[in-house]
């Protein structure tokens, strides 16, 4: 009975650091929506990486919510061996800065904690390795764990007239995750992540499908023939391509014959 009621107590001691952590974290959020030089968003936005990363720092980081908490989403896995949360907030020139914590399981021990930063998005690249020291920034919303790897579906602000949405890979060398591995077959190519530039205006879907057991998305073409090229004239053509896992590879399969699609 002692032994119950000390690990009640605990418990309910961790939920009120946890409500105290996350009061202290809303107003920070709530201002960074506000009109301010980049400068000081980026100061704002820092404070409030530095308060998650304390915030996650406990063996029980990984279940530590955040539901209470507006202008930032985490995502995790289905087994919840890893979990990433993620924030951005708009600079003056229409680009974005973006933050992540990416919390993985580590056996009984806290979880390993690493804070990803840009406060410049870029156009990720197919073949680039990526760590926190050269991050492109994304908001990621699916996490599909396969083959000792995860594959993070993202989507990146990163100059106004184009978006862009992403299949990434995440691996972890000597702890310290990496972002692209040469796992996609497209045609003749074999490439380290999928990378959709689209205009603005449209809206484009990318989805992990668990029936198909493969990633499902829009196939994107140009508004007309002559703006072939011009991402900001891209968009849904309203057909889907796919990519399947064969020959340990996960390779595009071009035009599927989809229903219902969401």
């Amino acid at each position: 009975m002692k032994l119950r009621a000390y690990w009640i107590l605990a418990c309910m001691l961790f939920a009120t650091v946890l409500q105290a952590a996350q009061k202290d974290i809303a107003p920070l959020l709530e201002q960074l929506q506000l009109p301010m030089a980049d400068s000081l968003k980026h100061q704002v936005s820092e404070q409030i990486k530095q308060k998650l990363v304390t915030y996650f720092s406990t063996k029980d980081g990984l279940k530590a919510r955040i539901d209470s908490l507006s202008y930032i989403g985490g995502v995790a896995d289905a087994d919840s061996t890893l979990r990433i949360v993620t924030w951005n907030y708009g600079l003056n020139d229409g680009t974005y800065g973006f933050h992540a914590i990416f919390i993985k399981k580590n056996g009984k021990q806290a979880p390993l904690l690493h804070a990803f930063s840009t406060t410049q998005s870029t156009l990720p690249e197919i073949n680039k390795k990526y760590t926190a020291k050269n991050w492109y920034g994304a908001l990621y919303y699916r996490i599909v764990y396969h083959k000792k790897q995860y594959y993070l579906l993202g989507y990146n602000v990163y100059q106004p007239s184009t978006r862009v949405k992403l299949i990434d890979v995440l691996t972890y060398t000597n702890n310290r995750p990496v972002l692209g591995s040469k796992n996609f077959q497209v045609k003749n190519k074999v490439q380290g992540r999928m990378v959709f530039e689209y205009s603005s205006r449209a809206q484009m879907l990318l989805q992990y499908d668990d029936a198909q057991k493969g990633f499902v998305f829009d196939h994107l073409s140009p508004e007309e023939p002559s703006m072939e090229g011009i991402r900001a004239y891209y968009g849904p053509d309203f057909s889907y391509d796919g990519l399947f896992y064969r020959k340990k590879k996960w390779t595009l399969q071009e035009d599927l014959d989809v229903k219902n699609v969401d």
